[in-house]
């Protein structure tokens, strides 16, 4: 993100937007109230009776709802036009600004938070997205999930009846040949629709190397050599949190944001049951311990921040600081992973501290 405009006083900042990260880091900054501007094309009814033309201006809007689109890469901020050409628009009706790599956007707040600021001028150190395609399968299931480093969304369920191997040979083959044949069917859209890094397909058994098969002896697609198989228990959504804590998998997290919040949910819950006395829970104990400087390690979700009051973002803002000051480290958990979504289990904060206090 490079930050063209910076005006302090008038909590005023501009910047161009270079990438998917970027949006990404927008999402988690601009909330209800801002005011967003930025050139955008708007639908103008020139003619009683006719469709009307979209016509390019400048608004400025005051911020009601952002929303992040990951597959068309686009972050999309909605609210009231303050400001634009008064031919075209009435002040007080809504707009949405859709924004994009390559574009402009300036934002202003009534007051700037400190880290804010910080993800505002941090370079993300995932510079590309990273999707995986996860099918885990068992015989007659298979639970299809697509995971970037912004998103984890379940794709599809595949449920068939498989006669067992007490039946004919032929009428279990057959059922098998459509059970693979539908699933074949799901790689091969979401592959064409998205750049696909990796596919890893888990599950217990042979059924999965049966699949392995069936894609290269019928057709040898394109992404085969993407394919990784990795045993996993079962072909239901478990398997795959159960695959992402695999050593296999663990090779690659320097590229995918997930597994490194995995291996650190993993840390956590180690240490819960090893040493509890150095975990700290909740927004007022880590207020506490952060202000002694105890803290070694603070975890969050997003959207713990995203969205809230001021009152609890400067809760929050004081403890950041307490932490960076002390030499801590601090891990924001997307709350559309998995990960995330354990983290809000454990309460949406946690911190991991020096001593025992």
């Amino acid at each position: 993100m490079k930050i063209l405009n910076e005006n302090q006083k008038q909590g005023e900042i501009t910047v161009k937007v270079e990438n998917l990260n970027d949006l990404w880091s927008l999402y988690n900054i601009i909330s209800k109230d801002d005011e967003a501007s930025g050139r955008t094309y708007r639908r103008v009814v020139l003619k009683e009776g006719s469709k009307g033309e979209r016509k390019p201006m400048f608004l400025k809007l005051k911020v009601e709802d952002v929303s992040f689109h990951e597959f068309s890469n686009r972050l999309r901020i909605k609210g009231k036009i303050l400001e634009g050409p008064e031919d075209f628009v009435s002040f007080g009706t809504y707009h949405t600004l859709n924004i994009e790599p390559n574009q402009k956007i300036t934002i202003i707040k009534e007051k700037w938070l400190r880290n804010e600021l910080k993800r505002l001028k941090q370079d993300s150190i995932f510079k590309d997205n990273y999707i995986m395609l996860f099918i885990a399968m068992e015989t007659g299931l298979a639970t299809i999930s697509i995971i970037t480093n912004f998103s984890q969304r379940r794709i599809a369920t595949i449920k068939k009846n498989i006669p067992g191997k007490r039946y004919e040979q032929s009428h279990r083959m057959q059922a098998l040949t459509e059970f693979f044949n539908e699933v074949k069917k799901i790689i091969d859209v979401n592959f064409g629709e998205s750049d696909i890094n990796l596919i890893i397909i888990c599950g217990p058994g042979n059924t999965r190397d049966q699949f392995i098969r069936y894609l290269k002896e019928k057709s040898n697609p394109p992404y085969f050599s993407k394919i990784k198989s990795i045993h996993a228990s079962s072909g239901t959504e478990s398997a795959i949190l159960e695959t992402l804590k695999s050593k296999e998998v663990s090779k690659i997290k320097k590229n995918v944001k997930i597994l490194q919040e995995a291996e650190k949910i993993e840390e956590i819950l180690t240490l819960f049951s090893v040493d509890a006395d150095l975990i700290a829970i909740g927004l007022d104990e880590i207020a506490k311990v952060s202000n002694q400087g105890a803290v070694e390690e603070l975890f969050l979700v997003d959207k713990f921040i995203r969205g809230t009051s001021k009152d609890h973002k400067l809760k929050i803002e004081e403890i950041i600081t307490n932490v960076e000051n002390s030499g801590g480290k601090i891990y924001f958990f997307n709350s559309e992973h998995s990960t995330g979504q354990r983290l809000i289990d454990l309460g949406s904060i946690i911190a991991i501290l020096r001593y025992k206090l």
